[in-house]
């Protein structure tokens, strides 16, 4: 029996997916996981298909509406630029920290969604500052661990440059590197963005999307090469995921413009004073929500259900569906959604009001040149899982499987569990 040190590493590749598989098992170190592991690419997200939601359903096995981050800010109608659900605190339900911690493992974890004011002994949380008096360093040590987190940015700040790209996950890797050479963490939550910054900036594809895709190819490299350096790998298991992939967009719609027209709202310069329908951008879908003063207006209620109807058919819109709350519900989606409008490819929904649609290319407000957040069936957005070493199978091959199947199976790794999941233990992996 080895006496190396238990250690259970989990890498997330943001928006890396189905599409991008062909190329990465032509390099070196990935091609290595795949080859030595058990690999799936052909992973469903959830719908929304968004950063936030995804990540808590890998670490709850629950759907979006049980775990209720449900998109990744909250649904704030009175604020342009609502705050995000980058709080631990708001997630419902046991996670697979909980789980390391109640296992006695030692933690860490590098801008991983979701985990800010998390117990985690080393945590370089991600909080989104939205107010003019937020500061990003006062809300890190507020939300982090605060000695480790001074001690990493002295060292290793002046790589960053905002959330800009590679630098940002330059500067994590570096946090990476030092912290198991210094504080030797049994289980790591390691997030890197570099993908979904390069898609959102330049398209799905592309020479700035296949450099990104190698740069991940190095850090895998170089994380798995810090890890040997400080004990033996034969009982270390390292597992690498991703959350969603992304699709080209060209147009952006404006829902609240038209429910602005129709007198669904009432505005005062940039902000919205009160509602009665209002739209919440999920990126290539929407959220449509009444006012819960509201839900016994029929005549209201009559009108919007004809509006929803009339522009289901405007071809303007790009609309491809429209689910209702049950449907939405079903999906995984906020039940508490009036219904859940899905864009057609290309298009994508902001919450602004000035316009009602508006090119990708003409836009000053949020240009995203590629998108997620759509449907989660779509193909151009499926993932993908990957695990090799300690009790990991070599050689299983998953034909598909869903990003919430992936915290009762790190639960079980772990040697715990995960209560109430929507989610199945990958057993077929399992030695």
């Amino acid at each position: 029996m080895s006496d190396a040190k238990r250690r259970i590493i989990i890498v997330s590749l943001d928006a890396v997916g189905k599409r991008d598989m062909e190329f990465m098992k032509t390099l070196p170190n990935f091609a290595g996981i795949i080859e030595n592991g058990a690999f799936c690419d052909n992973v469903l997200s959830v719908y929304p298909s968004l950063t936030y939601p995804a990540h808590t359903s890998i670490v709850t096995g629950k759907l979006p509406n049980r775990h209720r981050i449900v998109a990744n800010t909250k649904f704030q109608p009175d604020r342009a630029n609502p705050d995000w659900l980058y709080k631990e605190k708001y997630i419902n339900g046991k996670t697979i920290v909980d789980v390391a911690r109640e296992k006695g493992f030692k933690t860490a974890a590098f801008l991983w969604p979701v985990m800010a004011g998390a117990k985690i002994d080393y945590n370089i949380p991600e909080v989104m500052c939205t107010r003019k008096y937020h500061n990003q360093v006062v809300m890190c040590l507020l939300n982090g661990t605060p000695g480790y987190l001074l001690d990493v940015n002295k060292r290793f700040g002046h790589i960053r440059h905002g959330i800009e790209q590679p630098a940002l996950d330059d500067f994590v890797m570096e946090c990476v590197r030092y912290t198991i050479d210094k504080h030797d963490p049994d289980v790591m939550l390691i997030h890197l963005t570099d993908v979904d910054t390069q898609r959102h900036n330049f398209g799905a594809e592309g020479p700035e999307i296949t450099a990104a895709l190698k740069r991940h190819d190095e850090r895998l490299g170089n994380i798995k090469k810090w890890l040997e350096a400080k004990h033996p790998m034969d009982n270390t298991t390292l597992i690498v995921l991703g959350d969603h992939c992304q699709i080209d967009a060209h147009t952006i719609v404006y829902l609240n413009k038209l429910f602005l027209d129709k007198g669904y709202l009432t505005v005062k310069g940039d902000k919205i004073t009160s509602y009665k329908a209002i739209a919440k951008t999920c990126d290539g879908s929407t959220y449509v929500y009444i006012n819960p003063d509201c839900v016994n207006d029929e005549e209201f209620l009559d009108s919007l259900t004809d509006t929803l109807n009339e522009i289901k058919n405007d071809e303007r819109l790009g609309i491809e569906e429209i689910y209702s709350n049950e449907e939405a519900r079903d999906m995984g989606a906020d039940e508490c959604c009036f219904c859940m409008i899905e864009g057609k490819r290309g298009y994508y929904f902001l919450n602004e009001f000035d316009v009602l649609t508006e090119k990708v290319a003409d836009t000053k407000n949020h240009k995203m040149l590629a998108i997620h957040g759509c449907l989660n069936t779509k193909e151009e957005n499926k993932t993908f899982f990957g695990a090799c070493g300690k009790g990991i199978k070599k050689g299983v091959r998953i034909d598909s499987m869903r990003v919430w199947d992936e915290g009762p199976t790190i639960a079980k790794i772990m040697g715990g569990h995960l209560p109430a999941v929507d989610g199945e233990i990958l057993t077929d992996i399992l030695e």
